[in-house]
């Protein structure tokens, strides 16, 4: 089994220019593709190694195409231009000559302005140690949980057949290592997506697309200490769940706005 640490390290130049080769172990399988946070945070990772380290990430555009088996893949990386204060890139991660996940992303430096808005404060909410853990259940939950600690501080687990899709959860890598966008892209994406928690079994749920903005820089933190995630359902019909969560990091502050559009498949 690979940690996630592994998989990032597995990152590396192919040598072709602008190509990646990537390993993805099937323990960070969901079914028969691997989860959509880990696809988005290897091409982070690729795209990191491409851009200027004063430029951070600012937007990061996801749409998922096809299944991510476990196995070796390649990932492409494409500079659309680099500004003076921005760079815009655009990777793929292919899998046998397919696509299966696109990702743009912005990059930009720090702007002089006298303007300065605070994100919203972190609600108050059960502390997770109160809480208990989502358990991984082999065969049942998706493989790639066990990878992560998940506590629900309200709302309703997925199947439940609940009355409202929004839920607050905390979520961290079971193992200390240091935070970075990679990082905070596959916690972002780690918990089940709202929607699921209103259907009752069987039923399955994927993501379609995923829209990311990081409104600060990152904090000093560990990915085992605690952030807390608030996903709510903004509307919802036809099997579509249009859907925006807030996490927020130790310290309390917001270090990411999410726009989710995701499938809910009821059987």
């Amino acid at each position: 089994m690979i940690d996630f640490q592994g998989l990032l390290a597995s990152v590396k130049p192919s040598g072709e220019a602008n190509q990646y080769c990537v390993s993805v172990d099937d323990t960070w399988l969901q079914g028969r593709t691997a989860f959509g946070g880990l696809s988005a945070a290897l091409i982070c990772q690729a795209m990191q190694q491409q851009v200027d380290g004063d430029r951070r990430l600012r937007a990061l555009s996801v749409v998922f195409v096809g299944p991510v088996p476990a196995g070796e893949h390649r990932i492409v990386i494409r500079e659309l231009r680099a500004g003076g204060s921005v760079s815009h890139l655009q990777g793929e991660l292919v899998c046998d000559g397919e696509v299966a996940v696109t990702v743009s992303a912005s990059y930009g430096k720090n702007r002089l302005s006298a303007i300065k808005i605070e994100a919203p404060s972190m609600p108050h909410v059960t502390p997770p140690e109160s809480l208990t853990p989502l358990p991984y259940i082999k065969g049942i939950t998706p493989q790639f949980t066990q990878h992560f600690d998940m506590r629900i501080a309200f709302g309703e687990l997925p199947f439940r057949g609940a009355a409202s899709a929004d839920f607050g959860i905390w979520l961290r890598f079971p193992n200390p290592r240091a935070i970075d966008v990679a990082a905070l892209v596959a916690l972002a994406d780690a918990p089940p997506m709202p929607g699921l928690n209103m259907i009752k079994p069987p039923g399955a749920g994927s993501s379609l697309s995923w829209y990311l903005e990081f409104p600060a820089d990152l904090p000093s933190a560990d990915a085992s200490q605690w952030w807390y995630c608030d996903y709510r359902c903004q509307a919802a019909g036809d099997g579509y769940f249009h859907n925006n969560a807030t996490i927020w990091g130790p310290e309390g502050k917001a270090v990411m706005f999410s726009r989710q559009i995701a499938t809910v498949f009821e059987k």
